[in-house]
């Protein structure tokens, strides 16, 4: 993670505690070894002098090791890179059974990534960035039903967002590497590809396998989208893991009481939001169906008449009263100015008020890109906003 430091002289009683802290570690080494093979009781009695300053050490190491612990969490703070430390040592804090699996663990996580300058790219590439990341623990015969429930919640978001072109790549490792790029763990590598291999060919979603581009500790799922320009972008992910639940010691106990190891799977089904938002902005060209546009509504009064802009605010009160991203043009410019300003910056629908408008407890409704569509009763064109953005229509 990175480190910001504050305080300069903490900084170096911090440095003089490790480095003392480094040399009794040392002294105890080098004690230690004296006493191999030795008896506490020998030990005590034959090296009497040695042993007590071995005590003596420890001791000092205890209270410098306190003490450099405490300036620590007083003095730095670290930035984390990813959640799944974080949620491992959840699952690890109280004992666990097989009753509690699968567990599943999310969270909308800040981490943080120093990138080189070079790499930044607009909202594509970030040092804060921002993940509806997941965690989930579980047996291994639960693992299809787990990562198949992902792949189909990865489906659903792909409808609900218009993406009709998109693949999965399941990526596996190379057995000359084990030990290099990916864990040293043969058995468990073929176990856990041949378990994510059949989730895909069982639930017929539409894949290529891809060798050598595994995570390091297992088999991965990523999803590649394409824009409507034809550019493609990785989007999502859903990674198998067999090694850090073993380097975090995470155990539960299995119905015959034995302690076993979880699968867990890493899920981020938007990826990082503000590379899904880049994705967003490019595949509707900012064009965004009306649930997802920054500015749902403006209303676009004619004229100055004090009582059409009196109805006008009472319908952008009423829009905003029921969470609509609705603004007001009230500026003294003619129609067809407001009109063509709210066009360029691609406001989803107009409300255009005149007199016969407010006479007639109406609006004149304008979409972007399709142009008037007539006038409504104002209910019913609020309505039609309402149930448009309950429903997420694309």
């Amino acid at each position: 993670p990175m480190e910001l430091k504050f305080d300069l002289a903490d900084e170096r009683q911090i440095a003089a505690l490790e480095a003392t802290i480094d040399e009794k570690q040392k002294q105890i080494a080098t004690f230690e070894r004296i006493f191999t093979g030795l008896k506490m009781e020998e030990a005590a009695i034959d090296h009497r002098e040695t042993f007590e300053r071995l005590e003596s050490s420890k001791r000092e190491l205890t209270a410098h090791t306190l003490k450099r612990n405490e300036m620590l969490a007083r003095s730095r703070y670290y930035l984390k890179a990813m959640n799944c430390p974080h949620h491992h040592k959840l699952f690890a804090a109280v004992p666990r059974s097989y009753r509690d699996l699968p567990l599943r663990l999310a969270e909308y996580g800040t981490d943080y990534r120093y990138e080189k300058s070079g790499e930044l790219f607009g909202l594509m590439r970030v040092r804060s960035l921002q993940m509806n990341d997941a965690h989930i623990y579980c047996t291994p015969e639960q693992f299809e039903a787990e990562f198949n429930a992902v792949n189909e919640m990865y489906l659903k978001y792909f409808k609900l967002f218009g993406i009709e072109k998109y693949l999965m790549r399941f990526s596996t490792h190379d057995p000359t590497k084990l030990g290099q790029k990916f864990v040293d763990e043969p058995d468990l590598w073929k176990q856990t590809e041949i378990m994510t291999r059949n989730v895909l060919k069982n639930s017929g979603i539409n894949y290529v396998e891809v060798p050598n581009e595994a995570a390091f500790y297992g088999p991965k799922i990523d999803v590649q989208a394409w824009s409507v320009i034809g550019r493609e972008f990785s989007i999502a992910t859903n990674q198998v893991d067999f090694s850090q639940p073993r380097n975090f010691d995470l155990r539960y106990k299995d119905r015959d009481n034995i302690d076993k190891i979880p699968i867990c799977i890493h899920r981020a089904p938007l990826g990082t939001h503000e590379r899904f938002i880049g994705f967003l902005i490019e595949h509707y060209a900012g064009n965004f169906p009306l649930w997802l546009a920054p500015e749902q509504v403006r209303i676009l009064p004619i004229g100055d008449d004090t009582k059409v802009l009196d109805y006008s605010m009472s319908i952008l009160n009423e829009l905003r009263a029921q969470q609509v991203r609705a603004e007001i043009d009230k500026s003294s410019d003619n129609i067809n100015g407001k009109i063509q300003r709210a066009e360029q910056m691609k406001v989803h629908t107009m409300f255009v008020i005149g007199k016969r408008d407010m006479g007639a407890n109406a609006v004149s409704v304008r979409v972007h890109g399709k142009g008037n569509l007539g006038a409504k009763p104002r209910g019913d064109a609020i309505a039609d906003i309402l149930l448009s953005i309950k429903e997420r229509r694309v």
